[in-house]
Parts: C-alpha cells; sequence; structure tokens
C-alpha cells in the first residue's frame, strides 16, 4: 500500500508541477485575439544576449 501511495502522490505532484506554468502560458494566449509572433516570450523564449570579451 505504501508503494502505491507514493505512485500515486508522485503522479499528482508531477501533475500539479507541470499544470501550473501550463495553465498561466494557456491562459495568457488564450486571451490574444491575433498572431502575436516570434515576440512571445511565453512561446519563444529567448536567451540573454552575450556580452562580448573581445
Amino acid at each position: 500500500m505504501n508503494t502505491l501511495l507514493y505512485v500515486l502522490s508522485t503522479m499528482t505532484l508531477g501533475v500539479v508541477v507541470l499544470g501550473i506554468p501550463a495553465g498561466w502560458a494557456f491562459l495568457a494566449h488564450a486571451r490574444t485575439e491575433y498572431d502575436h509572433g516570434p515576440g512571445c516570450w511565453w512561446c519563444h523564449p529567448h536567451l540573454p544576449h552575450r556580452r562580448n570579451t573581445r
């Protein structure tokens, strides 16, 4: 019984942890009525620019 409870708890926690950011992204995109393009940081995250050390 302990193993079953552990597996179910782990799966539930995984769904919650992954579901919160997915829910935020869904709500952000549900409010937009147009194609927001590559400037949307939810869909197209960009790495910060690296400093040129030369």
